[in-house]
């Protein structure tokens, strides 16, 4: 298969589906052995998930008007096959990633193992991954068909007589097709990329929007509030919500920080403010060694230090005589 996420991600830097690892990274290197990831509740993909049933439902209209209208037969066999193949690809690769998303990305829990968090992100993007490159093959294999219908249609135009047009509209639907197959990707995109982490006293938002991102981090110190809200019985009933962060002084919440989608708020916001204000002690122990060095280094050889000084001040002197004469 071709590895279109390498492709994606050498065209567009702000796109990359490995972007939580080097995070996680970066936060064990520094220090932090707290966290908690926080990603879209897998209940989003009901609210999207329209686009690809519509486009099955369209795929088997086509092989439907092919089979039970056409009779020329190159043309029967080019529409029905494509459809077919596009629309096995479609649910094979959908099916799988769904799947698998609610198993790997649960309720959001704080985590003490680094690595079992990062073999956890690798398995979703793995799949992820799966369903990026068989979403744009599925795209490729619609782009052949319509390519390929016109060629043979224009070709044979006077053996078609009256569903001429018939398979000019047959074309219209592949490019519908196209469409809604690329909008979906964008939500399964938004839905997998657009995650939080928070570690003790600091909160990092990666919003995701199809290939363009936006990073913000925001530190305990200048969070007023933290709040939960479910935005209608629907949600209630499946136990998914939006999280609001209010900074300080910012009482109009003109500046509100967000987090949609949330399955079990109010079990995350009791975390969040757990990891909030939480002390890390590997990160105070290292401070405190830093600190201890430093005032070691200040008062143990204060004379040495003088006597530094001091023959830098008549090496400078002597220099200055040198040059006057």
């Amino acid at each position: 298969m071709i590895p279109f996420h390498k492709i994606y991600s050498w065209f567009f830097k702000s796109f990359s589906i490995h972007s939580e690892i080097s995070l996680i990274d970066k936060i064990t290197d520094m220090g932090y052995k707290h966290i908690m990831l926080v990603k879209r509740s897998w209940i989003f993909i009901l609210f999207v998930l329209w686009m690809p049933l519509l486009v099955f439902l369209m795929s088997l209209m086509s092989i439907w008007f092919a089979a039970s209208s056409i009779e020329f037969l190159p043309i029967k066999l080019t529409i029905i096959l494509g459809n077919i193949l596009m629309s096995m690809i479609l649910i094979a690769s959908s099916f799988s990633y769904i799947r698998y998303f609610r198993k790997v990305h649960g309720v959001p829990t704080i985590h003490d193992d680094m690595e079992k968090v990062k073999n956890q992100v690798r398995k979703g993007d793995k799949y992820f991954i799966s369903f990026f490159n068989w979403s744009l093959t599925n795209q490729c294999v619609l782009v052949v068909l319509f390519f390929l219908e016109l060629s043979l249609v224009f070709a044979f135009r006077e053996d078609l007589t009256e569903h001429f047009w018939l398979l000019i509209f047959d074309a219209a639907v592949i490019i519908g097709e196209f469409i809604l197959l690329g909008r979906y990707r964008k939500k399964m995109i938004d839905l997998e990329m657009d995650y939080n982490i928070i570690i003790p006293g600091k909160i990092f938002f990666i919003n995701q929007t199809g290939v363009l991102s936006d990073t913000q981090t925001l530190d305990s110190d200048k969070i007023k509030t933290v709040r939960a809200k479910f935005p209608g019985k629907i949600a209630s009933f499946f136990n998914y919500g939006d999280i609001d962060i209010l900074t300080e002084g910012d009482s109009a919440m003109i500046g509100v920080m967000k987090m949609n989608f949330v399955t079990d708020p109010n079990a995350v916001v009791s975390n969040i403010q757990k990891l909030l204000v939480m002390r890390e002690d590997n990160l105070i122990k290292k401070r405190n060694a830093i600190a201890t060095k430093q005032q070691n280094g200040d008062n143990i050889h204060p004379e040495l230090k003088q006597n530094q000084s001091s023959r830098h001040t008549l090496d400078t002197r002597e220099k200055i005589r040198d040059v006057l004469r």
